[in-house]
């Protein structure tokens, strides 16, 4: 609604702020988004289809030009192929997600909630401590109780990291992953089904639920421990109205992992 000031003769109008307009003060997240709520789930498996041909060519690509025909006889992928195939998968959807957001007379920044954090910056260190926090304590629970877990969840990661495969690993694992995953889910996915009767607290906890599935190889401690991350991710957005702090909180994390699978020797598999 305009108004107008109410001193005679002034015709300025005042547009009063979508935050302003918001239920509930201590929430700094309001979806901005034109697509409608029904629609953004069946976009995100279109995204993650044509993701799936970017990592396609990105391996085929990567057979043709840097495997050896001895290698290619192999009956497991060879690593460059695989870390090709990861590569293409990530560009794929952050491209399509970027593009996707743009649709139905949408601000693409403002649909994947690319603005600054209430609070300011200074929120984005801050936001490490209950993360590293929890997943520490979890990690050195099952490391005294099943280390075999822990070594199982990490060892693929670990193989891919071998031999000239680490710089590219860790750009994968520490940016690819945290923008082309938080840009799907709590950016695009996030902003349309905040508007649906889900609310706030549904959409975090469907958006964590589906990030979590992504990460279906995992054993069940490491789900649980992703879908904890996930619903602590989906509680910044909200509260500080911002992408960039779980993007930035995410990456990290996976930063530090792969530079820990880096310099630590996993013992061989029994």
């Amino acid at each position: 609604m305009l108004g107008c000031d109410a001193e005679p003769g002034s015709r300025k109008l005042t547009v009063p702020s979508i935050e302003a307009s918001a239920a509930g003060a201590a929430d700094a997240y309001v979806p901005r988004t034109g697509w409608p709520a029904w629609a953004v789930l069946p976009a995100g498996l279109l995204i993650f289809a044509g993701a799936a041909l970017f990592a396609f060519a990105a391996s085929i690509g990567s057979a043709v030009f840097l495997v050896s025909p001895a290698e290619l006889q192999s009956p497991v992928p060879p690593q460059h192929v695989l870390i090709s195939w990861l590569v293409g998968l990530q560009i794929g959807l952050i491209v399509l997600t970027v593009v996707f957001a743009g649709f139905f007379s949408s601000s693409r920044a403002q649909t994947l909630a690319l603005r600054p954090p209430r609070g300011g910056w200074h929120v984005l260190p801050l936001a490490l401590l209950p993360l590293f926090a929890f997943t520490g304590m979890w990690t050195a629970l099952l490391v005294w109780w099943r280390p075999e877990i822990v070594i199982g969840d990490l060892r693929p990661f670990k193989d891919l990291m071998t031999g000239g495969g680490a710089a590219a690993m860790l750009l994968v694992i520490g940016v690819g992953a945290p923008l082309s995953e938080e840009l799907l889910f709590r950016g695009f996915l996030f902003s349309g089904l905040a508007k649906s009767r889900l609310a706030l607290v549904g959409t975090g906890i469907l958006t964590a639920v589906l990030w979590t599935a992504l990460h279906a190889g995992y054993s069940i401690f490491g789900l649980i421990e992703v879908l904890a991350i996930g619903l602590y991710f989906s509680w910044l957005l909200v509260r500080t109205g911002s992408l960039w702090v779980p993007m930035f909180c995410h990456a990290v994390y996976n930063t530090v992992i792969g530079l820990v699978l880096y310099f630590v020797t996993l013992p061989p598999p029994a």
